[in-house]
């Protein structure tokens, strides 16, 4: 019974894609139903106001795990910036490699309907952010 489960939350995280560019010219409210529906272990930060961007902030219990989703004047995401720890680098790497083919030094893209996403990493010493912007 325990390998089963061990076997069935192993094969759940490598299940889990990296799913920023869903968001892609989606409404603030749509960003925030899916959020709910989709990603349960984040919670939106709403205590964060900035009067220069708006944007939407989520975060893991652990702090692991921050998005921020840019929205545009028009209430539409224009792109994604993920902060993980660098305890998850192997494994978003290995997740963005599986969904996007081997990126090159730390660079992915995609297309999405007419627009071309590019995926950005850029690691520091802690952390490491996924970045979704149109090319």
């Amino acid at each position: 019974r325990m390998k089963r489960l061990q076997l069935s939350l192993i094969l759940l995280i490598f299940m889990i894609p990296v799913k920023a560019q869903e968001f892609y010219g989606m409404t603030e409210k749509n960003i925030r139903a899916l959020m709910e529906r989709d990603y349960q272990g984040l919670t939106p930060d709403n205590m964060v106001r900035n009067n220069l961007f708006r944007y939407l902030r989520y975060h893991s219990a652990d702090d692991d795990e921050t998005w921020i989703i840019f929205l545009d004047d028009r209430n539409r995401c224009k792109g994604v910036r993920i902060t993980y720890s660098n305890t998850l680098y192997d494994t978003k790497i290995s997740e963005l490699n599986r969904k996007y083919g081997y990126g090159e030094g730390g660079k992915w893209s995609y297309r999405l309907e007419r627009n071309r996403i590019a995926v950005t990493v850029h690691r520091d010493e802690w952390f490491f952010t996924v970045t979704h912007v149109r090319m």
